[in-house]
């Protein structure tokens, strides 16, 4: 009887349980393998965190996991410091990697997407930019992503496109309205032969451009996050007071695919078994081509304890492997599968 009880305990505790982990870092839920984190550090002075500091578990007081959903925080002081050029702080990811500085005439589409909610703004200049396609340049900001509003369904995103003259100014496509702080968006901004495509909750805007216009030997990135547009002296007369914005991420990810590929496990792919399982766990995975995988287990509090593969199968298309986890207790546990180019995670039923 006790044991079917506990069954039933774990069970109904699984039912629970969303893709992203509460209790798991960011990169320990995403796959942040591509970026590298532009923050501020304790100081209020501008700084970077690398690829290998977020996957290996980087958090500070403005970049965690959010504790009911598991999302990814980003959180702006109006005074941070900020990166050379600008004038306003922010807590951004830079694509370094995964197809990263690609020409305008790129005949390659280049694509990223995101899902995120926008919890705060200063209110005297209630703008942030939640994603980008950024250049080495000056004046190389080919579209930015720029939230506006705090009041209830009065806030709005408009595509910022630079104009394809030689005046290069910026000019706003609104693609969402109506919309109130917390709201869920979910945008996706791709890039191929000069011309850019943004679509935000099913609305679409683009612009092309070309080197007759822009030079050839630029290189762009994607950036997303929190580039909070407001500091002290943004507005008259300056106001000191230190105001916070706040952005968080419930997707993001450089892949496109039928099944737009994350950082949520994707059981089409993916498979463990049994599951619930006792001393035995199989996992197999189709890739076409992958490299470099490991698969960890964490418990419930986020630490790994078991790390099933390390780096001994490499550039094979069918992962199909028998692992002993006849140490494990009884209890709900995470299997997060990896290599340099993905990341994917379920939850694991062991019974004993």
């Amino acid at each position: 009887m006790k044991k079917q009880i506990l069954i039933s305990s774990i069970l109904l505790l699984s039912l629970k349980l969303v893709a992203l982990n509460p209790l798991l870092t960011p990169g320990s839920n995403f796959d942040l393998s591509a970026w590298k984190l532009q923050t501020i550090d304790a100081n209020n002075n501008f700084k970077e965190i690398m690829a290998t500091d977020l996957t290996n578990g980087y958090t500070s007081n403005l970049f965690y996991t959010d504790a009911t959903d598991g999302s990814i925080v980003c959180k702006v002081p109006s005074n941070g410091g900020t990166t050379s050029g600008s004038t306003y702080p922010r807590v951004e990811f830079r694509q370094m990697t995964g197809g990263a500085n690609w020409i305008l005439n790129d005949p390659t589409e280049h694509y990223m997407t995101a899902q995120c909610k926008v919890l705060a703004v200063a209110q005297a200049k209630p703008q942030t930019i939640i994603g980008q396609i950024h250049g080495s340049n000056t004046v190389s900001e080919m579209i930015k992503l720029r939230w506006t509003g705090y009041k209830t369904g009065q806030c709005y995103i408009e595509a910022r496109f630079k104009t394809n003259d030689t005046n290069m100014s910026e000019y706003g496509v609104t693609l969402a309205n109506n919309l109130s702080l917390g709201d869920l968006i979910t945008y996706t901004i791709t890039m191929k032969n000069g011309t850019i495509t943004c679509t935000v909750n099913g609305t679409t805007g683009s612009q092309t451009y070309t080197p007759d216009v822009w030079t050839l030997t630029d290189a762009y990135y994607f950036k997303a996050g929190d580039y909070l547009q407001y500091n002290p002296n943004s507005v008259s007369p300056p106001n000191p007071t230190v105001i916070y914005g706040q952005n968080q991420f419930y997707k993001l990810s450089l892949i496109k695919s039928t099944t737009e590929v994350s950082s949520i496990f994707d059981i089409n792919q993916f498979t463990i078994y049994p599951n619930p399982a006792k001393d035995k766990l199989q996992v197999s995975y189709q890739l076409s081509s992958v490299s470099n995988v490991s698969l960890q287990v964490y418990d419930w509090s986020g630490k790994m304890i078991k790390n099933l593969i390390s780096n001994e199968y490499q550039n094979a298309d069918n992962y199909n492997q028998s692992f002993d986890i006849s140490d494990l207790s009884s209890g709900v546990y995470f299997a997060k599968l990896k290599s340099q180019t993905f990341s994917k995670t379920t939850k694991l039923l062991v019974i004993k």
